[in-house]
């Protein structure tokens, strides 16, 4: 497939914005598939193979608890798919700009710095007052008129990165969504924008042997990626390892079953762990110890999702590289409904300041709200929906439902969803599914009116948005706009809560 072609010299990073130089070079590197668009294509079709035909993609499973209005499903038209994947090349040829390979290595010679305790008064008046603090209750104020300007243009070239376990990467972590993540191309996108990314366990991924066959596909992907045309032997090689390393093996929280599962992932290349259980208990801590004294000090072990300061401090004693906080709320994740727990993981978030020197990693609504979550204290932002929702490398490719008005759209369920049951084989007798705590709804194509359904824009989306954090603070990096003393964090009204979203 590369050979076929043309190699150019990549822009330089000032002119990232320059269309003309841009659409030039991705034209260069595009126009001899355009030639042949069944090979251009080939690997997309494949990834839109329906249903379990797709292996070890998940493909766009349809369940009997999908209740969505379906006309037809129908794959993009080739000029559209085209279209898409220029503008996905271009992001991705972007965040890997020998300008922000060199920033992301400088930060990782870099040891991490966990945000130390700093004043809020905010946060200490509605701790006095028992509150649960939740994410929606909390907002930034614009300071640092006594700095110079903050250039936007200089923050993209330098990531901005984070020191997220033993490598340096973006700030947003891929989750364990199957619906997102379970396919070759989610994986390997992720990977090339240095998202550290899950590698689902859920779903048709309770199989080992199928997560293993998605990760060694996923290498196959990387190594064919069209970023590498062109490029030096040494520069290939040095991107090859940082995005291999961003493929996050999903593992259960109980010793014997994750041991198992982790070996036969290592056993294909994979040296990044999660160990993940939603509820409380030992078990994390458990498996983390058991893995470090099995896998080695050679590994990168997350760990989630942290309930109070003592676990993470046991965390990080039995051996964790950074941890995972967080449940989500009613908006797609319902176990904070069932369970009747108040969705307070920026209170927890706030008092790991000064406890742990563990990078922390946030779930549930922290990609709404990323300015906040950063002063808190995080390092890593979960994202799901928002990044690789209705995609053309989310689960089914190319190919999209289609309701009554012309919508396309891809089935979406959490983890814990109706539809997820389903695929995982835990049901009731009857055909029931047993203790849902997530939605079955929908991810539709594009989410912003301007968008185009591609990971890479999502993401480049949201780097925007963590830009214009440090921007309206006059600050350079996240460390030092975590380091603000006191906090510029502040409490919300209702009232200001509606000024500051869009209405």
């Amino acid at each position: 497939m590369t050979k076929k072609l043309k190699q150019s010299a990549l822009p330089p990073f000032s002119s990232f914005r320059d269309v003309q130089t841009w659409e030039t070079y991705i034209t260069d590197k595009l126009s001899p598939f355009e030639e042949d668009i069944a090979s251009y294509l080939k690997f997309w079709y494949k990834e839109s193979r329906d249903n379990l035909e797709a292996y070890p993609s998940q493909g766009m499973l349809i369940t009997p608890f999908d209740f969505l209005p379906v006309v037809q499903r129908a794959m993009l038209e080739p000029e559209e798919m085209v279209r898409i994947l220029r503008v996905r090349q271009y992001f991705l040829e972007l965040f890997n700009h020998p300008d922000r390979i060199k920033s992301l290595l400088e930060t990782q010679k870099k040891p991490f710095v966990a945000p130390k305790k700093v004043q809020c008064a905010a946060i200490d008046s509605l701790e006095q007052k028992g509150s649960a603090i939740s994410i929606g209750d909390l907002g930034v104020s614009v300071v640092g008129d006594e700095r110079p300007r903050v250039s936007r243009s200089e923050r993209l070239a330098k990531g901005p990165f984070v020191k997220l376990g033993k490598q340096a990467r973006s700030l947003f972590v891929g989750s364990a969504m199957p619906d997102i993540y379970g396919s070759v191309s989610a994986l390997s996108t992720m990977a090339q924008s240095h998202c550290l990314v899950g590698v689902p366990r859920n779903g048709p991924f309770t199989s080992i042997q199928r997560q293993v066959d998605l990760v060694s596909e996923t290498w196959n992907a990387l190594k064919e990626s069209e970023v590498l045309i062109g490029r030096s032997k040494s520069d290939q090689k040095t991107l090859m390892e940082l995005w291999k390393k961003n493929i996050m093996g999903v593992l259960e929280a109980e010793p014997a079953k994750a041991l198992k599962r982790a070996k036969a992932l290592y056993e294909v290349g994979v040296r990044t762990f999660r160990i993940y259980s939603p509820e409380p208990g030992m078990g994390a801590t458990q498996t983390t110890k058991l893995l470090r004294k099995e896998l080695g000090p050679e590994v990168e072990l997350f760990v989630g999702q942290v309930v109070s300061v003592n676990q993470a401090k046991q965390l990080e004693a039995a051996g964790a590289d950074g941890l995972y906080i967080g449940i989500g709320g009613g908006g797609r994740c319902i176990t904070g409904v069932r369970s009747g727990s108040v969705i307070d993981w920026p209170e927890l978030l706030w008092k790991l300041r000064g406890e742990t020197s563990l990078p922390v990693i946030v779930e549930g609504g922290a990609s709404d709200q990323i300015a906040t979550t950063l002063a808190l204290g995080a390092s890593g932002i979960g994202v799901s929906r928002v990044v690789g929702g209705g995609t053309i490398e989310s689960p089914g490719g190319m190919l999209y439902c289609i309701d009554e008005y012309g919508q396309f759209f891809k089935p979406y369920g959490g983890e814990a969803s109706a539809r997820t049951k389903y695929l995982d084989g835990k049901m009731l007798p009857f055909g029931l599914p047993s203790f849902v705590e997530g939605e079955t709804t929908r991810a539709d194509m594009t989410y912003l009116p301007y968008g185009i359904p591609t990971i890479p824009f999502n993401i480049f989306n949201l780097i925007e948005d963590s830009i214009l954090s440090l921007v309206f603070r006059t600050v350079q990096t996240v460390e030092e706009y975590q380091a603000l003393d006191p906090s510029p964090i502040r409490g919300k009204t209702a009232r200001g809560n509606r000024q500051q979203g869009t209405h």
